[in-house]
């Protein structure tokens, strides 16, 4: 059956519809199929419908923005955790390329070593001849008669008296520096692999070391390092000792370039360019201030150098000095915790000096035995024990007339060597 050909093609319906015109349509719709009784206080129930609408997308993009949020956080997380592949290990903290310091995480590479406890006979060694702990050979002493074998931490050179136990450094037979904490039960946990050089600060708590092209400070407690913080190390210098907060580094002499002295100061949030004072021949000890050290410099005639006293803030600025006091050039010396007292080397033995009075013109030396070794620790603000260049124990009261004795060490042969435990006397 044929269709009828004088009909016209059908309009076409439009596509693009606004919506505001939707929104007008379903106004009018709403309103014309309401019920006048259910209009009260609502006269546009499709305005109504159109706002509820609203309401429910506004509320899915804010749950869906919150979603993307947390999984966004969470993604970070899983990177920061896998450690991405541009960044490098350097003994025990994961070292990153910018030049600022920063906090940096520690990772400790901790062995637990238990070792044989044993005791020796004290003989004369009490607590009222010589009130500090020792390492003969590769035996940790304690004053109260154990021994602690010491021989897997490999060559001590430094030890001191840490919170519940003791902070050994060891040269392992491949060579560097290794840091050990080491339990008043003989357990034995390795704080530190290998590095460069390892310096402990006089409290305990703190230590300070090279790897490689980075320089690390951080504290100590119990065999954890905490609180690490890193920056770039210059191209010569070793951390050596402390000042309060800062790390007093030593660079030897190579080539062209001076020995010298400089402070780095971990927590001045900024990278590390030293000033080295070529002029500074020795650093001595810290003052109790935390700001100044007391060293030599180089006198401006003579061979002698001259004690001095230098301000650790700014770039070891000499602030005084005393030039007739007959001290080594170079030599060791160590300054008591309060402050007061210098024991040095000088015209070949050690000298007591009395720091009140040193830079005010009427400084004088007196005799205190021996000369001292690199192996010397305060007991008190007066007493010093040390070990002589010729390997005897020495105990030291200082005083107008210094008060000299030797100590025999029980069991030590002549061969073994003798340490002087620092305590924790700050």
């Amino acid at each position: 059956m044929g269709e009828p050909d004088n009909l016209r093609p059908s309009p076409r319906r439009p596509l693009g519809v606004a919506s505001e015109d939707l929104e007008r349509a379903l106004r009018e719709t709403l309103s014309r199929a309401a019920d006048p009784a259910h209009g009260v206080g609502e006269h546009d129930p499709g305005g109504r419908a159109i706002r509820k609408g609203r309401r429910i997308s506004r509320r899915r993009s804010v749950v869906g923005t919150v979603l993307v949020v947390a999984a966004t956080a969470a993604a970070t997380v899983g990177v920061v955790q896998l450690n991405p592949g541009d960044r490098r290990y350097a003994g025990p903290a994961w070292v990153t390329d910018p030049e600022i310091e920063q906090t940096v995480p520690v990772i400790t590479p901790t062995t637990a070593v238990p070792a044989p406890l044993g005791t020796f006979d004290k003989d004369k060694m009490s607590a009222t001849d010589v009130p500090v702990d020792l390492v003969v050979s590769t035996q940790l002493r304690t004053m109260t008669g154990t021994a602690i074998t010491l021989s897997q931490l490999g060559t001590v050179t430094q030890a001191h008296e840490a919170s519940k136990g003791w902070l050994v450094v060891g040269v392992p037979p491949a060579g560097g520096a290794s840091l050990w904490y080491v339990g008043p039960d003989g357990t034995s946990l390795q704080v530190l692999p290998a590095v460069d050089a390892v310096a402990l600060a006089p409290d305990g708590r703190r230590v300070a070391w090279r790897d490689s092209a980075r320089l690390f400070s951080a504290t100590v407690d119990q065999g954890t390092l905490k609180h690490a913080t890193q920056t770039s190390a210059p191209r010569e210098g070793l951390p050596v000792s402390f000042v309060g907060q800062g790390v007093v580094m030593r660079r030897t002499a190579s080539g062209a370039e001076r020995a010298g002295f400089d402070v780095w100061w971990p927590q001045a949030g900024r990278a590390y360019t030293p000033a080295w004072k070529p002029g500074t021949a020795e650093i001595y000890g810290p003052m109790p201030d935390g700001r100044h050290l007391i060293g030599q410099v180089a006198a401006e005639a003579g061979d002698r150098p001259c004690l001095a006293l230098l301000d650790a803030i700014n770039a070891l600025t000499v602030l005084k000095t005393a030039c007739a006091l007959q001290l080594n050039p170079r030599g060791a010396g160590t300054v008591s915790p309060d402050g007061r007292w210098l024991m040095a080397d000088g015209a070949g033995r050690a000298r007591l000096v009395d720091l009140r009075v040193a830079f005010d013109g009427k400084g004088s030396t007196a005799d205190a035995g021996p000369e001292l070794s690199d192996q010397a620790a305060w007991t008190t603000s007066d007493t010093l024990v040390h070990v002589s260049r010729e390997g005897d124990l020495m105990r030291v009261k200082a005083g107008k007339k210094p008060e000299v004795e030797e100590v025999p060490v029980p069991g030590a042969d002549a061969d073994d060597r003798v340490l002087v435990v620092d305590p924790m006397l700050v």
